[in-house]
């Protein structure tokens, strides 16, 4: 995996500098990576050296003082060749203020017209903590879908940190003791949604 922590760390180190941001703020887009919608126009992206650590950069995603619920998206899209019949696991330390919508996301193929996504929120108003993301990436995959899609999404006002992003193989194991559940039955009346919350 020491292609991905080298290609992490350049990107990351990779910005373009600006004066947009305030004092701390080295802001631009990262090399690697691409980024889909208003960027610039309600959403600004940089480094912040405040929340970076010696070891790891910190990136920051926050939105201009505009009111807006459009989507801004980093993303890379990966290679699978070394991840099939294995799962794909990828964490990475975040935190967010005033984000209430923010996803980091991993997607692909699972089978033929199947979009597989699994994602994770970020807390808001916490502290630095780790997430994780993980799927497991099949081996009989026709060549045109043998790759993944890693995001990380803002769609609100606010802002969101990340750093310390980790990309690992890990070992697919079946379950030996499957859980049996009830064969699917046609037919049968059906009713609204009841009692969710346990309390009858």
């Amino acid at each position: 995996m020491k292609h991905w922590k080298i290609l992490a760390a350049a990107s990351l180190i990779a910005f373009a500098m600006n004066t947009s941001f305030a004092d701390g703020i080295k802001s631009g887009a990262p090399g690697g990576w691409q980024v889909w919608g208003p960027l610039g126009d309600k959403y600004e992206m940089g480094i912040d050296t405040a929340e970076s650590t010696p070891e790891h950069l910190a990136l920051l995603i926050a939105s201009k003082d505009i009111a807006t619920n459009e989507t801004v998206t980093l993303m890379q899209q990966i290679d699978a060749k070394e991840y099939e019949g294995s799962i794909i696991e990828l964490s990475m330390m975040v935190k967010a203020a005033g984000a209430d919508k923010n996803r980091v996301w991993l997607r692909h193929m699972k089978a033929t017209n199947f979009n597989g996504i699994q994602a994770s929120s970020i807390p808001n108003g916490k502290d630095w903590e780790r997430i994780v993301v993980s799927s497991y990436f099949p081996k009989d995959l026709p060549a045109m879908y043998k790759h993944f899609d890693t995001g990380i999404s803002l769609a609100s006002k606010g802002k969101i940190w990340v750093r310390d992003i980790k990309l690992e193989r890990k070992p697919y194991v079946a379950m030996t003791n499957p859980v049996e559940l009830p064969s699917f039955r046609a037919g049968l009346p059906t009713y609204p949604a009841r009692n969710l919350n346990f309390t009858e």
